[in-house]
């Protein structure tokens, strides 16, 4: 979901002065995820080899003078935001800061302004979402494709 927002703020014309998309997952590492901040701030070669401390001080020191969005995708568990050197956003700076998780615990900790639950798709759902995102010419073409797609949109539901 956050990858397709993130595509579309690409597409369009943004109010945001950079977008940053970083797809966290259950392996919760630090490093990967300014690493990921960085290369979207195209600051990630000379800061390659520096610390995580001081990742963080430049990742803040960029980011407090942009307008920014960051989209957050797989949390498993919170995410110390000083401890990657976002500053926190505020209705002065209009900076947002988006992310998905499995676990409700993860917005309460998060300090989440809103939440919105999305519930699981239906077996018929996840088969008609594939076929969309896909096309139905890739499926047609060979019947092991569509029997293995088959079996990954089962896992989607």
């Amino acid at each position: 979901l956050l990858a397709r927002i993130n595509n579309k703020f690409d597409e369009e014309v943004s109010e945001f002065d950079v977008v940053i998309w970083v797809v966290v997952s259950k392996d919760l590492q630090y490093k990967g995820i300014q690493d990921q901040i960085l290369r979207r701030l195209r600051a990630d070669q000379e800061l390659e080899k520096e610390t995580e401390e001081k990742k963080a001080y430049s990742i803040e020191n960029i980011l407090r003078r942009k307008k920014f969005i960051l989209l957050l995708d797989d949390l498993w568990s919170a995410v110390d935001l000083n401890k990657i050197g976002v500053p926190r956003p505020t209705q002065e700076n209009g900076s947002k800061i988006v992310f998905t998780t499995r676990k409700k615990e993860v917005c309460r900790h998060m300090r989440a302004d809103d939440e919105l639950k999305i519930d699981c798709l239906s077996t018929n759902e996840a088969w008609e979402l594939f076929q969309n995102v896909v096309g139905e010419a890739p499926l047609k073409k060979d019947s092991e494709i569509l029997t293995l797609a088959k079996k990954i949109s089962e896992k989607c539901h």
